[in-house]
């Protein structure tokens, strides 16, 4: 019996996956990365462009997290500073937080259509990037080396831009040779995997004011 329940163990060990969604589950064609212009109402976006630089609280709080073996799993103080979320808007402008679920609400219907999937989402942010700001090729939820990170569930995830007064900043996917230039109103969706990995080049000048959006598949009605 003891021996059983040993072995048993050990099998569910070596099966287990910190992923529902495995990697390459939406495969890796540059297909699956969409872009929508004008995604964001003209009255709307004015309000997020007149809010954005009036930003004065910023997010200083999470902590690193790390990997048994010391990998850095998520770099806590790349964003430190540079991110106004939920608690914060919630409190400082409650009206740009209505306006903002609203949209990632639409992109989690526009999700659900294209992939066949019903996904949840999380609050609302806000980023800022600045002079000397860049991001290195990545994926959402897994680390260059295919072991996850530490947001496994970052199945299909998104970019709003809110503006374009600034140099640089350009989104990039270099396994697909695609580079996006970001325009006011403009979202982006991609799968979470490492066939989709994106960077964001150096800011030269001016900020850029963004809303990530992370999204899990919580049932899946397409193909495996």
């Amino acid at each position: 019996m003891g021996n059983n329940t040993t072995q048993t163990s050990e099998e569910n060990a070596e099966d287990y996956s910190p992923w529902d969604i495995k990697p390459g589950h939406f495969g890796s064609s540059s297909d699956n990365i969409h872009l929508f212009e004008n995604f964001i109402d003209f009255e709307d976006l004015k309000v997020i462009q007149d809010f954005c630089p009036t930003i004065n609280e910023w997010e200083n709080g999470p902590e690193s997290v790390y990997a048994e073996d010391g990998t850095c799993l998520y770099n806590a103080q790349y964003w430190n500073d540079r991110t106004c979320d939920y608690g914060i808007l919630s409190r400082i402008n409650p009206e740009i937080c209505l306006i903002l679920e609203k949209y990632i609400l639409k992109m989690k219907y526009t999700i659900e259509d294209i992939f066949k999937v019903k996904v949840s989402h999380r609050n609302p942010v806000i980023a800022r990037w600045f002079p000397g700001i860049e991001q290195k090729p990545h994926a959402d939820k897994q680390l260059i080396d295919g072991r996850p990170n530490a947001f496994p569930d970052y199945d299909l995830n998104s970019l709003f831009y809110y503006n374009d007064d600034f140099v640089g900043g350009e989104l990039y996917y270099p396994q697909h040779d695609i580079v996006v230039k970001p325009k006011p109103g403009l979202a982006v969706l991609h799968p979470g995997d490492i066939h989709y990995l994106h960077g964001v080049k150096m800011i030269e000048s001016g900020e850029r004011f963004t809303t990530p959006a992370f999204f899990t598949v919580i049932e899946n009605h397409g193909a495996q």
